[in-house]
């Protein structure tokens, strides 16, 4: 159910999420606090409250509602939950609630006054000429309004129902025309997009994950470059944007992979770092090969930023990645990309945890405390630098050096000199050719023989 929670079609995330909430309703809260998967509950419920999907955000408050319900679920959702998303879920459940309200609400009419008697008492009779005269003076009053305001908003609606429609086009080309025109607006009308942000990353999100390979790649180059116009505004579709960029760094083609790359670090240099680094925590665990080394990378680059605002974050969502790379018994030994990038990682909690990493360490497997005292006893703190050193130098010769026929760097020119290699002193023994089958023919008597006798 989780799996499903976070997969990339809003279809499948909405009825998870529609599955999970009938679920909760029927096992009930106090049940579910005593349960192993309580805290996975709570973190799913929280991420399905911010979904750009707006029935999937349904569900996933009505999940939050009743979490909040039961105190030990109240604390797990606020460990799992940063308190600026939390603070944003109650605040859209609170206005949404207003609003219900609201149109719930039946209309205030003035009382009827009534006789003594209890009959109604005969209201005074407007004469027809002023009842119409002000009611046609009420009507060129809305009109005149009505010229006043609908003409921005009804192009303004326009313009996103034009953006949407592109968007899901069936053709290639015109799905990218609807991605430059998001840019268009972001840079010409960056408070139309911050006002409808969720309803259009909803549309904009599967591009990036789109079939074709080159809506791909724009959409990548495009979420790049408004990443840094739009910054902050971007956090309720964080989610989204995180896992739609992460499925693209095993991308097969450079291009797109290049491009998945620049949105990643672009996220980093502008969104809310706590989140991203939450986000990252949970996709590093559905992620493989190349992609589960950089996303890795950039939750080492994060884990220095949060720390400082937020401690439990870094111990509750970063430390789960360093000790899942340190069980793996054949870590130090096997390649060395893979022991790099756990050796940068443990350096950056050393230097902001100290010895409470190895406080937590210690409930751990032996091999795992094993492998963490190698590390920090070949680097110590500075490991850090001298990593980034290492692999500044390791690229510079990597550079230099020749290929072979495989496109595999060589650490070494080969060379022919062969002056160091002793050679014998007296000549080898001509070859001499024999042939096995000849040797068995002077073996075997003549054919012509054995039938002769």
């Amino acid at each position: 159910m989780g799996e499903n929670a976070g997969s990339c079609h809003a279809q499948v995330r909405k009825c998870a999420a529609e599955l999970l909430l009938s679920l909760m309703e029927r096992i009930g809260v106090t049940k579910l606090a005593g349960t192993p998967r309580a805290e996975r509950l709570a973190h799913v419920a929280g991420k399905l409250a911010q979904d750009c999907h707006k029935d999937t955000r349904h569900y996933g408050q009505e999940m939050v509602k009743m979490l909040l319900t039961d105190q030990q679920l109240k604390l797990l959702l606020e460990r799992s939950l940063s308190t600026r998303d939390l603070e944003e879920i109650l605040t859209r459940m609170k206005k949404k609630g207003m609003e219900n309200q609201k149109a719930e609400r039946p209309s205030v009419k003035e009382p009827v006054k009534e006789r003594n008697d209890g009959s109604k008492k005969p209201q005074a009779t407007v004469p027809s000429s002023k009842r119409v005269k002000s009611t046609s003076d009420e009507h060129l009053l809305h009109r005149a309004k009505a010229q006043v305001t609908l003409p921005p908003a009804v192009e303004e609606t326009e313009l996103l129902q034009k953006l949407y429609h592109l968007l899901e086009a069936k053709g290639f080309q015109t799905r990218m025309e609807g991605v430059a025109l998001l840019l268009d607006l972001c840079k010409t009308s960056p408070q139309l997009i911050c006002t409808n942000i969720v309803q259009i990353f909803d549309y904009f999100v599967r591009r990036i994950s789109d079939s074709h390979k080159k809506v791909k790649q724009k959409a990548l180059d495009v979420l790049a470059e408004i990443t840094g116009v739009l910054k902050d505004a971007l956090n309720p579709v964080i989610i989204g944007l995180v896992e739609g960029i992460t499925r693209n760094l095993n991308s097969k083609d450079p291009r797109v992979r290049a491009a998945a790359v620049k949105a990643l670090d672009k996220s980093i240099a502008h969104l809310d770092k706590v989140s991203l680094l939450k986000e990252f925590s949970y996709q590093w665990n559905q992620l493989s090969g190349q992609a589960l080394l950089d996303v890795t990378e950039r939750i080492t680059v994060l884990v220095e930023w949060v720390y400082a605002s937020s401690p439990e974050v870094v111990q509750h969502d970063a430390l789960p990645v360093l000790w899942s790379f340190l069980e793996n018994k054949a870590l130090p030994v096997r390649s060395a990309n893979v022991r790099t990038v756990a050796t940068k990682l443990a350096c950056a909690l050393y230097k902001v945890m100290g010895t409470q990493l190895k406080k937590c360490a210690a409930s751990k497997p032996p091999h795992v405390r094993e492998n963490l005292s190698k590390i920090l006893g070949c680097h110590g703190v500075g490991g850090l630098k001298q990593l980034q050193m290492e692999d500044k130098v390791r690229a510079d010769h990597g550079s230099a050096s020749h290929r072979d026929l495989t496109g595999y760097r060589l650490t070494e020119k080969f060379s022919l000199d062969t002056s160091d290699v002793p050679l014998p002193t007296k000549s080898l023994p001509p070859v001499q050719k024999s042939s096995l089958s000849s040797k068995l023919r002077k073996q075997l008597p003549p054919v012509r023989r054995v039938f002769e006798e």
